[in-house]
């Protein structure tokens, strides 16, 4: 599903209106309609519910008034709150206001009893702000909206958390916590990215009727992955196959004091369909890593002070040619002569190559060479690593993951899954995944190792890169919630991240 920023909207509502000729208040009836059908659902059970709706004076607050008009007529008790000179209220705003004051929906700007009516409400409909604002909510709007955040027993918000960046997700200042928010049309980059994605709670996307030419002509580059597009995108198993048939996917990881990279990076592989994994381990872990991972065919190499370095080459070079995907980096470690080794697998490889961990940290004083590889590479930093690829400290990079990653893929002709609570995944195009599955069980050593060996795996099974990374971050990150679900957000290791893939690709055969 496309995701777009308030830029993108105010052209989707201005194209509707003028191009195709369906007016504003049409728009906003709709939205109201699909914020009433929300809030009717949230209060089932209730008694002579009530909502609050406390809004501002633009369209986000025509929003809550005409949902208050729907509400009252499904036998809602409501109230208005306006925060600002009722006087300043224009356009298809005023039509709602003076419709919902014509049946008589009390409506006020007078806030000095604020908390009681926070308090006696079942629902606060949050329509103060819309994806037009930036920077911080100023008086009286921060306190009342601190209080929505102390007092309320449920909020829905229209449209974004009013205080929530709609581009970004920043939360400079007051910001309303929402339960439910409802958006129109498409979801904002604000309701997915942290800090805003938590101020969202339970997001809903309303259809308000923009036609989909009018979404397709504003080309927009950013999405996020769904379950339907994921099952169709997943390599095929067919009746008449073989080992051969699914790919032979070479993984080099593990050191001397990282062994278990090698192990669960390798048997992620196996457990997202790959044929066959050749795992390159250093000469003396390998004995380490065959009693853990039997079904491997384990390639010995040798090293220098427990990890790779140039020769280490020499042991997998007999099969580099015969791989369909190969996989560098996993515990690797930060021998001084790792870098050499990296760089020669980067130089030599004719197939895909999905660098993660230590292969990123080997190549971040010379990311040039991702330029040089015959096949576009998949990289997967963390912010720490990407934080060393580009100069960037991780603030900077977390303030604005989304550009941050395009950029690197951009300039570094590089598939950049770029790892956080919503990883980013960028194509050298500009294309932006953004990918929604996963949770904080997965904060855990080793879950990037499983994370690599997926994406490789459905690389070597012949998906495109691109797919493939999207995809496996989906499947990584939903193993995580399946995982989670059964085993609680404490608990979960890196390995159950392994057997949950399984679980996660038959829930979708």
């Amino acid at each position: 599903m496309k995701v777009a920023n308030a830029e993108k909207i105010r052209r989707a509502d201005k194209i509707t209106i003028e191009g195709y000729g369906i007016p504003g208040i049409v728009l906003m009836e709709n939205a109201s309609q699909g914020i009433a059908r929300v809030c009717l659902k949230e209060l089932e059970g209730i008694k002579d519910p009530k909502v609050l709706v406390i809004a501002g004076k633009g369209n986000n607050g025509g929003d809550g008034y005409a949902a208050a008009r729907l509400l009252k007529n499904n036998g809602v008790a409501c109230e208005v709150v306006v925060l600002g000179d009722l006087k300043d209220i224009k356009g298809d705003a005023k039509i709602n206001l003076d419709v919902a004051n014509k049946i008589n929906i009390p409506i006020t700007n007078d806030i000095s009893d604020i908390d009681e009516k926070i308090i006696n409400a079942d629902i606060v409909l949050d329509a103060i702000f819309g994806t037009g604002f930036a920077g911080q909510a100023r008086e009286p709007h921060a306190t009342v909206i601190e209080k929505i955040n102390k007092l309320a027993k449920k909020v829905v918000s229209v449209d974004i958390p009013s205080g929530v960046n709609a581009d970004n997700g920043h939360t400079d200042g007051s910001c309303v916590m929402a339960d439910v928010t409802v958006t129109f049309a498409l979801p904002k980059l604000g309701n997915l990215l942290y800090p805003g994605a938590e101020n969202t709670g339970r997001l809903e996307v309303i259809d308000i009727s923009i036609p989909q030419q009018v979404i397709d002509t504003l080309r927009i580059d950013t999405n996020y992955l769904t379950e339907a597009e994921v099952k169709a995108l997943l390599p095929k198993r067919t009746p008449r196959s073989n080992k051969g048939t699914y790919g032979k996917l070479l993984i080099i990881a593990g050191s001397e004091k990282m062994p278990g990279a090698a192990f669960l990076a390798g048997k992620s592989a196996y457990r997202a369909g790959v044929g066959l994994v050749y795992s390159g381990i250093v000469y003396h872990r390998r004995k380490v890593f065959q009693q853990l991972l039997p079904e491997a065919i384990c390639l010995s190499l040798e090293d220098y002070e427990g990890t790779v370095y140039y020769e280490s080459y020499d042991g997998i070079a007999d099969v580099v040619d015969d791989m369909t995907a190969i996989a560098v980096g996993p515990g690797l470690g930060n021998g001084k002569y790792v870098r050499d080794f990296v760089e020669r697998v980067l130089h030599n490889a004719k197939v895909p190559v999905i660098i993660d961990a230590d292969g990123l940290n080997a190549i971040s004083q010379n990311p040039d060479v991702l330029r040089k590889t015959s096949r576009t590479p998949i990289i997967t930093p963390h912010p720490g690593e990407m934080s060393r690829l580009t100069g960037l400290s991780v603030k900077e990079i977390l303030a604005d993951p989304v550009e941050t990653a395009r950029k690197f893929a951009i300039n570094y002709n590089t598939i950049t899954v770029l790892k956080d609570a919503r990883t980013i995944i960028a194509a050298p195009d500009g294309r932006i995944y953004i990918n929604l599955t996963g949770n904080n069980s997965m904060a855990k050593g080793g879950s990037g190792d499983v994370l690599t060996g997926i994406i490789s795996a459905l690389v070597a099974q012949g998906m495109d890169s691109y797919s493939a990374a999207c995809v496996g971050c989906f499947i990584h990150g939903r193993a995580g919630d399946m995982a989670a679900q059964d085993l609680g957000h404490y608990g979960v290791l890196a390995r159950d991240l392994c057997e949950y893939t399984a679980k996660v690709l038959k829930s979708m055969e």
